[in-house]
Protein backbone atom coordinates (compact mmCIF):
# COMPACT_ATOMS: atom_id res chain seq x y z
CA UNK A 1 0.00 0.00 0.00
CA UNK A 2 1.27 3.22 -1.02
CA UNK A 3 0.12 6.56 0.81
CA UNK A 4 0.04 9.66 -0.73
CA UNK A 5 -0.61 13.64 0.37
CA UNK A 6 0.18 16.83 -0.46
CA UNK A 7 -1.02 20.01 1.41
CA UNK A 8 -4.25 19.99 3.51
CA UNK A 9 -6.25 19.40 0.67
CA UNK A 10 -4.93 16.50 -1.08
CA UNK A 11 -5.92 13.04 0.74
CA UNK A 12 -5.82 10.08 -1.74
CA UNK A 13 -4.84 6.23 -1.10
CA UNK A 14 -3.75 3.88 -3.98
CA UNK A 15 -3.86 0.08 -3.38
CA UNK A 16 -1.80 -1.49 -5.72
CA UNK A 17 -2.37 -4.79 -7.03
CA UNK A 18 0.00 -5.88 -10.07
CA UNK A 19 -1.21 -8.15 -12.55
CA UNK A 20 1.18 -10.69 -12.43
CA UNK A 21 0.90 -13.10 -15.64
CA UNK A 22 -3.23 -12.26 -16.77
CA UNK A 23 -6.42 -14.63 -16.28
CA UNK A 24 -5.41 -16.67 -20.15
CA UNK A 25 -6.92 -16.01 -23.53
CA UNK A 26 -10.13 -14.38 -23.26
CA UNK A 27 -10.66 -13.27 -19.47
CA UNK A 28 -10.11 -10.05 -17.80
CA UNK A 29 -8.21 -9.45 -14.75
CA UNK A 30 -9.43 -6.56 -12.77
CA UNK A 31 -7.50 -4.44 -9.72
CA UNK A 32 -8.99 -1.41 -8.02
CA UNK A 33 -7.62 1.49 -5.99
CA UNK A 34 -9.75 3.53 -3.90
CA UNK A 35 -9.87 6.57 -1.31
CA UNK A 36 -10.35 6.69 2.43
CA UNK A 37 -13.14 8.68 4.27
CA UNK A 38 -11.98 12.14 3.87
CA UNK A 39 -14.15 12.71 0.45
CA UNK A 40 -16.54 15.19 2.40
CA UNK A 41 -13.40 17.22 3.52
CA UNK A 42 -11.89 17.14 0.16
CA UNK A 43 -14.88 18.35 -1.44
CA UNK A 44 -15.47 21.03 0.78
CA UNK A 45 -12.39 22.74 -0.54
CA UNK A 46 -13.33 23.24 -4.11
CA UNK A 47 -10.07 21.79 -5.90
CA UNK A 48 -10.18 18.95 -8.21
CA UNK A 49 -9.31 15.55 -6.73
CA UNK A 50 -8.60 12.26 -7.52
CA UNK A 51 -11.30 10.14 -5.65
CA UNK A 52 -10.41 6.27 -7.29
CA UNK A 53 -9.64 4.59 -9.82
CA UNK A 54 -9.78 0.91 -11.11
CA UNK A 55 -8.28 -0.36 -13.85
CA UNK A 56 -8.62 -4.07 -15.76
CA UNK A 57 -6.58 -6.24 -18.34
CA UNK A 58 -7.36 -8.57 -21.08
CA UNK A 59 -5.27 -11.00 -23.29
CA UNK A 60 -6.87 -11.62 -26.47
CA UNK A 61 -10.08 -9.80 -25.92
CA UNK A 62 -12.51 -7.25 -28.09
CA UNK A 63 -13.78 -5.63 -24.72
CA UNK A 64 -12.89 -4.84 -21.18
CA UNK A 65 -15.51 -4.12 -17.82
CA UNK A 66 -14.35 -1.33 -15.87
CA UNK A 67 -15.85 -0.93 -11.99
CA UNK A 68 -16.95 2.43 -11.06
CA UNK A 69 -14.99 3.75 -8.80
CA UNK A 70 -15.22 3.49 -5.45
CA UNK A 71 -17.45 6.62 -4.15
CA UNK A 72 -18.17 7.92 -7.29
CA UNK A 73 -21.17 10.79 -7.09
CA UNK A 74 -23.37 13.03 -9.02
CA UNK A 75 -20.91 15.41 -10.85
CA UNK A 76 -17.78 13.70 -10.64
CA UNK A 77 -15.51 13.16 -13.73
CA UNK A 78 -14.96 10.08 -15.13
CA UNK A 79 -11.85 9.28 -16.92
CA UNK A 80 -11.44 6.38 -19.07
CA UNK A 81 -8.67 5.11 -20.66
CA UNK A 82 -8.26 2.36 -22.78
CA UNK A 83 -5.14 0.64 -24.27
CA UNK A 84 -4.75 -1.88 -27.22
CA UNK A 85 -1.35 -3.94 -28.26
CA UNK A 86 -0.42 -4.44 -32.00
CA UNK A 87 -3.63 -3.47 -33.80
CA UNK A 88 -4.15 0.43 -33.99
CA UNK A 89 -6.42 0.34 -36.89
CA UNK A 90 -8.86 -0.77 -34.01
CA UNK A 91 -11.81 1.31 -33.31
CA UNK A 92 -12.76 1.85 -29.71
CA UNK A 93 -16.57 2.48 -28.72
CA UNK A 94 -17.85 3.43 -25.23
CA UNK A 95 -21.26 3.17 -23.71
CA UNK A 96 -23.35 5.40 -24.09
CA UNK A 97 -22.75 8.89 -22.82
CA UNK A 98 -19.23 9.10 -22.55
CA UNK A 99 -17.24 11.11 -25.14
CA UNK A 100 -14.24 10.50 -27.07
CA UNK A 101 -11.37 13.18 -25.77
CA UNK A 102 -8.50 12.01 -28.09
CA UNK A 103 -6.51 8.68 -29.18
CA UNK A 104 -2.47 8.64 -29.96
CA UNK A 105 -1.10 6.12 -31.59
CA UNK A 106 1.91 4.65 -32.86
CA UNK A 107 2.29 3.21 -36.79
CA UNK A 108 1.92 -0.55 -36.02
CA UNK A 109 2.13 -1.59 -31.99
CA UNK A 110 0.15 1.20 -29.55
CA UNK A 111 -3.24 2.65 -29.65
CA UNK A 112 -4.75 4.49 -26.29
CA UNK A 113 -7.87 6.56 -26.16
CA UNK A 114 -9.38 8.54 -23.30
CA UNK A 115 -13.13 8.85 -22.91
CA UNK A 116 -14.94 11.41 -20.15
CA UNK A 117 -18.11 11.51 -18.92
CA UNK A 118 -19.74 13.59 -15.95
CA UNK A 119 -21.74 10.93 -13.28
CA UNK A 120 -25.16 11.27 -13.23
CA UNK A 121 -27.09 11.04 -10.16
CA UNK A 122 -27.60 6.82 -11.53
CA UNK A 123 -24.54 5.62 -12.53
CA UNK A 124 -24.20 1.56 -13.22
CA UNK A 125 -21.88 0.05 -11.27
CA UNK A 126 -19.46 -1.03 -14.37
CA UNK A 127 -18.80 0.17 -18.24
CA UNK A 128 -18.50 -2.26 -21.12
CA UNK A 129 -15.47 -0.76 -23.34
CA UNK A 130 -14.81 -2.29 -26.76
CA UNK A 131 -12.61 -2.65 -29.53
CA UNK A 132 -13.94 -3.86 -32.88
CA UNK A 133 -11.32 -6.72 -32.68
CA UNK A 134 -9.54 -9.02 -30.52
CA UNK A 135 -6.44 -7.99 -28.79
CA UNK A 136 -4.60 -6.95 -25.97
CA UNK A 137 -5.63 -4.37 -23.87
CA UNK A 138 -5.20 -2.96 -21.14
CA UNK A 139 -7.23 -0.13 -19.04
CA UNK A 140 -8.14 2.49 -16.42
CA UNK A 141 -11.15 4.42 -14.82
CA UNK A 142 -10.87 7.58 -12.31
CA UNK A 143 -13.15 9.50 -10.62
CA UNK A 144 -12.13 12.79 -9.94
CA UNK A 145 -14.72 15.01 -7.89
CA UNK A 146 -14.34 18.95 -7.19
CA UNK A 147 -13.83 19.88 -11.16
CA UNK A 148 -16.64 21.84 -13.11
CA UNK A 149 -19.69 20.02 -13.76
CA UNK A 150 -20.73 20.89 -17.41
CA UNK A 151 -17.87 21.93 -19.27
CA UNK A 152 -14.76 20.09 -17.05
CA UNK A 153 -12.02 19.79 -19.65
CA UNK A 154 -9.78 22.75 -19.93
CA UNK A 155 -7.40 21.69 -22.36
CA UNK A 156 -5.79 17.92 -23.19
CA UNK A 157 -2.62 16.91 -25.60
CA UNK A 158 -0.85 13.41 -26.20
CA UNK A 159 1.70 11.85 -28.41
CA UNK A 160 3.49 8.40 -29.21
CA UNK A 161 7.16 8.43 -28.52
CA UNK A 162 9.34 6.07 -30.15
CA UNK A 163 11.75 3.63 -28.59
CA UNK A 164 12.18 5.69 -26.12
CA UNK A 165 12.23 5.75 -22.06
CA UNK A 166 10.96 9.15 -21.82
CA UNK A 167 7.70 9.64 -21.82
CA UNK A 168 6.69 13.09 -23.12
CA UNK A 169 3.50 15.33 -23.57
CA UNK A 170 3.36 18.40 -25.75
CA UNK A 171 2.44 21.69 -23.13
CA UNK A 172 -0.83 22.70 -22.90
CA UNK A 173 -2.36 26.16 -22.06
CA UNK A 174 -4.52 26.22 -19.44
CA UNK A 175 -8.07 28.74 -19.45
CA UNK A 176 -8.52 28.55 -15.55
CA UNK A 177 -6.58 28.63 -12.12
CA UNK A 178 -6.71 26.01 -9.73
CA UNK A 179 -7.44 22.68 -11.70
CA UNK A 180 -5.81 19.10 -12.06
CA UNK A 181 -3.69 17.82 -14.47
CA UNK A 182 -4.67 14.03 -14.89
CA UNK A 183 -1.34 12.54 -16.82
CA UNK A 184 -1.46 8.84 -18.11
CA UNK A 185 1.35 6.55 -19.52
CA UNK A 186 1.16 3.12 -21.87
CA UNK A 187 3.94 1.45 -23.11
CA UNK A 188 5.12 -1.90 -24.90
CA UNK A 189 6.28 -4.48 -23.01
CA UNK A 190 7.69 -7.75 -23.62
CA UNK A 191 9.48 -8.93 -20.31
CA UNK A 192 9.30 -12.68 -18.34
CA UNK A 193 7.42 -10.69 -15.55
CA UNK A 194 6.40 -7.18 -14.64
CA UNK A 195 9.11 -5.18 -13.47
CA UNK A 196 8.54 -2.90 -10.27
CA UNK A 197 7.81 0.91 -10.41
CA UNK A 198 8.77 0.65 -14.26
CA UNK A 199 7.05 4.18 -15.46
CA UNK A 200 8.01 7.23 -13.24
CA UNK A 201 5.24 10.30 -13.71
CA UNK A 202 6.46 14.21 -14.58
CA UNK A 203 8.20 15.78 -11.46
CA UNK A 204 5.88 17.04 -9.09
CA UNK A 205 2.73 14.46 -10.24
CA UNK A 206 1.55 11.73 -7.67
CA UNK A 207 1.42 8.45 -8.86
CA UNK A 208 -2.15 6.69 -8.43
CA UNK A 209 -1.26 3.35 -10.00
CA UNK A 210 1.61 1.84 -12.39
CA UNK A 211 0.90 -1.61 -13.09
CA UNK A 212 1.35 -3.94 -15.94
CA UNK A 213 -0.36 -6.59 -18.34
CA UNK A 214 2.04 -9.57 -18.86
CA UNK A 215 3.53 -11.16 -22.22
CA UNK A 216 6.61 -12.31 -23.37
CA UNK A 217 5.60 -10.44 -26.70
CA UNK A 218 2.51 -8.48 -25.93
CA UNK A 219 2.48 -6.87 -22.82
CA UNK A 220 1.30 -3.20 -21.41
CA UNK A 221 2.54 -1.15 -18.69
CA UNK A 222 0.57 1.71 -17.83
CA UNK A 223 -0.01 4.31 -15.01
CA UNK A 224 -2.11 7.57 -13.97
CA UNK A 225 -0.94 10.67 -12.15
CA UNK A 226 -1.90 14.02 -11.43
CA UNK A 227 -0.86 17.09 -10.20
CA UNK A 228 -2.33 20.52 -8.88
CA UNK A 229 -1.95 23.46 -11.15
CA UNK A 230 -1.89 26.94 -10.49
CA UNK A 231 -2.25 30.11 -12.23
CA UNK A 232 -4.04 29.44 -16.03
CA UNK A 233 -1.88 29.79 -19.00
CA UNK A 234 1.04 27.91 -20.66
CA UNK A 235 1.86 24.97 -18.62
CA UNK A 236 5.08 23.19 -19.26
CA UNK A 237 5.51 19.62 -21.41
CA UNK A 238 4.30 17.08 -18.69
CA UNK A 239 7.57 14.63 -19.22
CA UNK A 240 7.73 11.17 -17.65
CA UNK A 241 10.26 8.74 -17.82
CA UNK A 242 10.58 4.14 -18.35
CA UNK A 243 13.34 2.13 -16.84
CA UNK A 244 13.46 0.56 -20.09
CA UNK A 245 13.43 2.37 -24.32
CA UNK A 246 10.25 0.99 -25.91
CA UNK A 247 7.42 3.15 -27.46
CA UNK A 248 4.94 4.78 -25.33
CA UNK A 249 2.08 6.85 -25.52
CA UNK A 250 2.38 10.07 -22.98
CA UNK A 251 -1.12 11.84 -22.48
CA UNK A 252 -2.45 14.63 -20.14
CA UNK A 253 -6.05 16.56 -19.46
CA UNK A 254 -6.74 19.66 -17.23
CA UNK A 255 -9.61 19.69 -15.45
CA UNK A 256 -10.94 22.54 -15.08
CA UNK A 257 -12.48 23.24 -11.15
CA UNK A 258 -16.13 23.31 -9.95
CA UNK A 259 -15.95 27.47 -9.14
CA UNK A 260 -13.61 28.23 -12.13
CA UNK A 261 -15.03 30.37 -15.11
CA UNK A 262 -15.43 28.26 -18.11
CA UNK A 263 -14.41 31.06 -20.09
CA UNK A 264 -12.88 35.01 -19.97
CA UNK A 265 -13.61 38.30 -20.62
CA UNK A 266 -11.59 41.44 -21.62
CA UNK A 267 -11.93 44.46 -23.41
CA UNK A 268 -8.54 44.64 -25.46
CA UNK A 269 -7.97 43.00 -28.58
CA UNK A 270 -4.82 42.53 -30.89
CA UNK A 271 -4.56 45.61 -32.90
CA UNK A 272 -4.00 43.50 -36.17
CA UNK A 273 -5.86 39.58 -36.86
CA UNK A 274 -3.80 37.11 -37.84
CA UNK A 275 -4.67 34.15 -40.97
CA UNK A 276 -5.57 30.74 -39.74
CA UNK A 277 -5.59 29.11 -43.08
CA UNK A 278 -7.86 28.89 -46.46
CA UNK A 279 -10.28 26.99 -46.39
CA UNK A 280 -10.01 23.85 -48.71
CA UNK A 281 -13.69 21.92 -48.56
CA UNK A 282 -15.22 21.47 -51.60
CA UNK A 283 -18.71 21.74 -50.15
CA UNK A 284 -17.72 25.14 -48.92
CA UNK A 285 -19.21 28.00 -52.01
CA UNK A 286 -20.89 30.69 -50.46
CA UNK A 287 -19.67 30.44 -46.60
CA UNK A 288 -22.37 32.69 -44.46
CA UNK A 289 -21.85 32.24 -41.14
CA UNK A 290 -19.34 30.34 -38.56
CA UNK A 291 -19.98 28.85 -35.16
CA UNK A 292 -17.42 26.64 -32.65
CA UNK A 293 -18.54 23.45 -31.42
CA UNK A 294 -19.86 22.99 -27.96
CA UNK A 295 -18.67 19.06 -28.60
CA UNK A 296 -15.85 18.75 -30.03
CA UNK A 297 -13.22 21.34 -29.16
CA UNK A 298 -11.40 23.00 -31.90
CA UNK A 299 -14.27 22.65 -34.60
CA UNK A 300 -15.74 25.79 -36.74
CA UNK A 301 -18.91 24.68 -38.09
CA UNK A 302 -19.05 26.69 -41.45
CA UNK A 303 -22.18 26.40 -43.55
CA UNK A 304 -23.26 27.87 -46.93
CA UNK A 305 -26.33 30.31 -48.28
CA UNK A 306 -28.24 28.30 -50.07
CA UNK A 307 -27.09 24.57 -50.06
CA UNK A 308 -28.23 22.34 -46.94
CA UNK A 309 -24.31 21.40 -46.31
CA UNK A 310 -22.50 22.27 -42.94
CA UNK A 311 -18.53 21.64 -42.74
CA UNK A 312 -16.73 21.45 -39.53
CA UNK A 313 -13.31 22.71 -39.72
CA UNK A 314 -10.07 22.82 -37.57
CA UNK A 315 -10.03 25.78 -35.53
CA UNK A 316 -6.24 25.91 -35.85
CA UNK A 317 -5.07 24.27 -39.16
CA UNK A 318 -8.79 25.25 -41.41
CA UNK A 319 -8.28 21.39 -42.30
CA UNK A 320 -11.63 19.21 -42.81
CA UNK A 321 -12.96 17.34 -39.59
CA UNK A 322 -16.56 16.63 -40.65
CA UNK A 323 -18.98 17.05 -43.79
CA UNK A 324 -22.70 16.58 -43.33
CA UNK A 325 -26.18 17.07 -45.09
CA UNK A 326 -29.45 18.38 -43.09
CA UNK A 327 -31.67 15.62 -43.77
CA UNK A 328 -35.18 17.21 -45.46
CA UNK A 329 -34.30 20.71 -45.44
CA UNK A 330 -34.67 23.34 -48.56
CA UNK A 331 -32.71 26.35 -47.36
CA UNK A 332 -34.38 29.52 -48.81
CA UNK A 333 -31.72 31.96 -47.32
CA UNK A 334 -30.08 30.18 -44.51
CA UNK A 335 -27.60 33.41 -43.25
CA UNK A 336 -26.30 32.42 -40.18
CA UNK A 337 -25.03 29.81 -37.89
CA UNK A 338 -24.83 29.42 -33.43
CA UNK A 339 -24.81 26.34 -31.39
CA UNK A 340 -26.21 26.08 -27.69
CA UNK A 341 -27.69 24.32 -25.37
CA UNK A 342 -30.78 21.72 -26.27
CA UNK A 343 -32.55 18.95 -24.83
CA UNK A 344 -30.54 16.68 -26.58
CA UNK A 345 -27.41 18.46 -24.90
CA UNK A 346 -26.01 20.99 -27.74
CA UNK A 347 -27.65 21.96 -30.58
CA UNK A 348 -26.32 23.54 -34.14
CA UNK A 349 -29.27 26.26 -34.61
CA UNK A 350 -29.26 27.41 -38.42
CA UNK A 351 -30.81 30.48 -39.07
CA UNK A 352 -33.14 30.58 -42.54
CA UNK A 353 -33.38 34.17 -42.15
CA UNK A 354 -32.71 35.86 -45.07
CA UNK A 355 -35.06 37.29 -47.83
CA UNK A 356 -32.55 38.36 -50.70
CA UNK A 357 -31.31 35.59 -52.20
CA UNK A 358 -32.73 33.07 -54.35
CA UNK A 359 -36.13 33.44 -53.72
CA UNK A 360 -38.27 35.00 -50.80
CA UNK A 361 -39.26 33.16 -47.76
CA UNK A 362 -42.74 30.44 -48.39
CA UNK A 363 -45.07 31.47 -47.15
CA UNK A 364 -43.46 35.36 -47.59
CA UNK A 365 -43.45 36.49 -44.33
CA UNK A 366 -42.78 33.53 -42.76
CA UNK A 367 -39.22 32.45 -41.67
CA UNK A 368 -37.57 29.36 -39.68
CA UNK A 369 -34.99 28.28 -37.04
CA UNK A 370 -33.36 24.92 -37.72
CA UNK A 371 -32.33 23.17 -34.49
CA UNK A 372 -29.94 20.11 -34.99
CA UNK A 373 -28.08 18.07 -32.51
CA UNK A 374 -24.50 18.56 -33.07
CA UNK A 375 -22.34 15.50 -34.30
CA UNK A 376 -20.10 13.50 -32.35
CA UNK A 377 -17.41 14.05 -34.58
CA UNK A 378 -14.45 12.90 -31.67
CA UNK A 379 -16.26 9.28 -31.63
CA UNK A 380 -16.26 9.03 -35.51
CA UNK A 381 -19.20 10.88 -36.82
CA UNK A 382 -18.09 12.68 -39.44
CA UNK A 383 -20.09 12.16 -42.62
CA UNK A 384 -23.55 11.62 -43.10
CA UNK A 385 -27.05 13.23 -42.63
CA UNK A 386 -28.24 15.53 -39.76
CA UNK A 387 -32.14 15.36 -38.23
CA UNK A 388 -33.55 18.96 -37.94
CA UNK A 389 -36.61 20.47 -36.11
CA UNK A 390 -38.15 23.43 -37.98
CA UNK A 391 -39.23 26.33 -35.65
CA UNK A 392 -41.17 28.80 -38.61
CA UNK A 393 -41.90 32.70 -37.27
CA UNK A 394 -42.88 35.64 -37.76
CA UNK A 395 -42.18 39.46 -36.77
CA UNK A 396 -44.93 41.42 -34.88
CA UNK A 397 -44.43 43.88 -37.25
CA UNK A 398 -44.03 42.76 -40.46
CA UNK A 399 -41.38 40.60 -42.34
CA UNK A 400 -37.69 41.91 -42.16
CA UNK A 401 -34.47 40.81 -43.56
CA UNK A 402 -31.68 39.52 -41.23
CA UNK A 403 -28.70 37.89 -41.36
CA UNK A 404 -27.55 37.68 -37.80
CA UNK A 405 -28.68 34.83 -35.16
CA UNK A 406 -27.48 34.23 -31.69
CA UNK A 407 -28.19 31.76 -29.08
CA UNK A 408 -27.60 32.50 -25.44
CA UNK A 409 -24.93 29.75 -23.94
CA UNK A 410 -26.78 29.09 -20.81
CA UNK A 411 -30.76 29.94 -21.16
CA UNK A 412 -30.44 29.08 -24.88
CA UNK A 413 -32.66 31.75 -26.07
CA UNK A 414 -32.43 32.78 -29.75
CA UNK A 415 -31.97 36.17 -31.03
CA UNK A 416 -32.39 37.75 -34.29
CA UNK A 417 -30.49 40.96 -35.82
CA UNK A 418 -32.41 42.38 -39.06
CA UNK A 419 -30.19 44.18 -41.38
CA UNK A 420 -30.62 47.93 -42.44
CA UNK A 421 -28.48 50.50 -44.10
CA UNK A 422 -29.87 53.46 -41.75
CA UNK A 423 -28.05 51.80 -39.09
CA UNK A 424 -30.96 51.05 -36.80
CA UNK A 425 -31.27 47.25 -36.82
CA UNK A 426 -34.18 45.50 -33.90
CA UNK A 427 -33.47 42.72 -31.89
CA UNK A 428 -35.85 40.27 -31.50
CA UNK A 429 -36.29 36.42 -29.91
CA UNK A 430 -37.93 33.81 -30.02
CA UNK A 431 -40.64 33.04 -27.04
CA UNK A 432 -39.85 30.46 -24.23
CA UNK A 433 -40.56 27.83 -24.06
CA UNK A 434 -40.49 27.16 -27.62
CA UNK A 435 -43.65 25.79 -29.22
CA UNK A 436 -43.57 22.02 -30.95
CA UNK A 437 -41.36 22.12 -34.35
CA UNK A 438 -43.14 23.10 -36.91
CA UNK A 439 -45.72 25.29 -34.88
CA UNK A 440 -45.29 29.00 -36.04
CA UNK A 441 -44.90 31.66 -33.25
CA UNK A 442 -44.24 35.28 -33.43
CA UNK A 443 -41.04 37.02 -32.30
CA UNK A 444 -40.87 39.18 -29.42
CA UNK A 445 -39.35 42.96 -30.15
CA UNK A 446 -36.29 43.15 -27.87
CA UNK A 447 -34.60 46.41 -28.84
CA UNK A 448 -33.71 48.43 -31.30
CA UNK A 449 -29.68 48.26 -32.05
CA UNK A 450 -28.26 51.72 -33.61
CA UNK A 451 -24.72 51.11 -35.20
CA UNK A 452 -22.40 53.46 -37.01
CA UNK A 453 -23.12 54.98 -40.44
CA UNK A 454 -21.10 56.50 -43.05
CA UNK A 455 -22.81 58.44 -45.94
CA UNK A 456 -22.77 56.43 -49.30
CA UNK A 457 -22.17 53.34 -47.89
CA UNK A 458 -25.21 51.32 -46.53
CA UNK A 459 -22.66 48.24 -46.40
CA UNK A 460 -21.25 50.08 -43.51
CA UNK A 461 -23.85 49.35 -41.22
CA UNK A 462 -25.35 46.20 -42.52
CA UNK A 463 -25.73 43.35 -39.44
CA UNK A 464 -24.53 40.50 -41.66
CA UNK A 465 -23.44 38.15 -38.11
CA UNK A 466 -23.23 38.32 -34.21
CA UNK A 467 -22.54 35.50 -31.27
CA UNK A 468 -23.08 35.78 -28.16
CA UNK A 469 -19.66 35.61 -25.55
CA UNK A 470 -19.26 32.63 -23.76
CA UNK A 471 -19.38 34.55 -20.80
CA UNK A 472 -23.11 35.99 -21.68
CA UNK A 473 -22.56 38.98 -20.56
CA UNK A 474 -21.49 40.83 -24.08
CA UNK A 475 -21.98 40.24 -27.76
CA UNK A 476 -19.81 40.62 -30.92
CA UNK A 477 -21.44 41.99 -34.29
CA UNK A 478 -20.18 42.34 -37.58
CA UNK A 479 -21.15 44.79 -40.88
CA UNK A 480 -19.87 44.24 -44.04
CA UNK A 481 -17.00 46.41 -43.57
CA UNK A 482 -16.88 46.63 -39.54
CA UNK A 483 -16.80 44.60 -36.11
CA UNK A 484 -18.36 45.66 -32.88
CA UNK A 485 -18.72 44.59 -29.37
CA UNK A 486 -21.70 45.55 -26.91
CA UNK A 487 -20.79 44.81 -23.61
CA UNK A 488 -23.33 44.79 -20.70
CA UNK A 489 -22.51 46.50 -17.18
CA UNK A 490 -20.69 44.42 -14.77
CA UNK A 491 -23.24 42.35 -13.13
CA UNK A 492 -26.17 43.31 -15.20
CA UNK A 493 -28.40 41.36 -16.87
CA UNK A 494 -27.56 40.21 -20.58
CA UNK A 495 -30.10 41.92 -22.63
CA UNK A 496 -28.98 45.15 -21.36
CA UNK A 497 -25.94 45.17 -23.81
CA UNK A 498 -28.36 45.85 -26.39
CA UNK A 499 -28.95 49.29 -25.08
CA UNK A 500 -24.69 50.03 -24.83
CA UNK A 501 -22.50 51.74 -26.74
CA UNK A 502 -21.01 49.76 -29.55
CA UNK A 503 -17.23 49.62 -28.89
CA UNK A 504 -15.12 48.99 -32.90
CA UNK A 505 -13.10 46.52 -32.73
CA UNK A 506 -9.97 45.19 -34.58
CA UNK A 507 -11.87 44.76 -38.20
CA UNK A 508 -10.40 41.81 -40.68
CA UNK A 509 -10.66 44.13 -43.70
CA UNK A 510 -13.13 41.51 -45.73
CA UNK A 511 -14.83 43.29 -48.84
CA UNK A 512 -18.06 41.08 -47.89
CA UNK A 513 -17.88 39.82 -44.53
CA UNK A 514 -20.58 37.69 -43.35
CA UNK A 515 -19.32 35.54 -40.33
CA UNK A 516 -18.40 35.97 -36.78
CA UNK A 517 -17.83 33.71 -33.75
CA UNK A 518 -15.85 34.49 -30.31
CA UNK A 519 -13.33 30.73 -29.40
CA UNK A 520 -15.07 29.38 -27.12
CA UNK A 521 -13.27 29.86 -24.01
CA UNK A 522 -13.19 33.90 -25.05
CA UNK A 523 -9.67 34.32 -25.68
CA UNK A 524 -10.28 35.76 -29.31
CA UNK A 525 -12.68 35.71 -32.41
CA UNK A 526 -13.03 34.26 -35.97
CA UNK A 527 -14.19 35.78 -39.03
CA UNK A 528 -14.86 34.72 -42.11
CA UNK A 529 -16.02 36.10 -45.71
CA UNK A 530 -18.81 35.00 -48.15
CA UNK A 531 -17.14 37.07 -51.20
CA UNK A 532 -13.87 35.37 -52.94
CA UNK A 533 -11.92 31.87 -53.22
CA UNK A 534 -10.42 30.65 -51.30
CA UNK A 535 -12.14 31.37 -47.89
CA UNK A 536 -9.91 32.19 -45.60
CA UNK A 537 -10.37 32.08 -41.68
CA UNK A 538 -9.07 34.60 -39.63
CA UNK A 539 -8.71 35.23 -36.01
CA UNK A 540 -8.28 38.06 -33.86
CA UNK A 541 -6.67 37.52 -30.20
CA UNK A 542 -7.66 39.10 -26.74
CA UNK A 543 -4.75 40.42 -25.31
Amino acid sequence: MKVFSQGVSRWVVSVSLLALGGCGPGAPETTSESAPAMEATRQSLSTVSLRASTTATGKTVSSLTLAKPAGTVAGDVLLARIINRNNVAAVATAPAGWTLLRSDQSASQIKAWIFYKVAGASEPASYVFAIDAANYMAASLSAFSGAHPTNPIDAQSGQKNGNLATMDTPAITTTSANGLAVWFGSQLWAGSTCPTAPLTPPTGFTEAFDECLLSSSTGILFDLAWKDLGAPGLQPAFNGVSTLPNTNIAQVVALRAADAPTCSAGDTFAPTWTLVGSVSAPRIIEPSGIAASRVTPGAIYVHNEDVNDIVAISSTTVGTLGSFTVDGVTPQDWEDIATGPCPTGSCIYMGDIGRNSASLPVPPNTFYVYRIPEPNIGAGQTSGTLTAEQFPFVYPDGAKDAEAIMVHPVTADIYVITKSGTGLSKVYKMPKPLPAPGVTSTLLFVSNLQLPTQPNDANYSYTTAAAIHPCAERFILRTYRRVYEFRAAPGAAFETAFAATPVALTDTVEGQGEAIEYEPNGSGYFTMSESGTPFRLKRVARQ
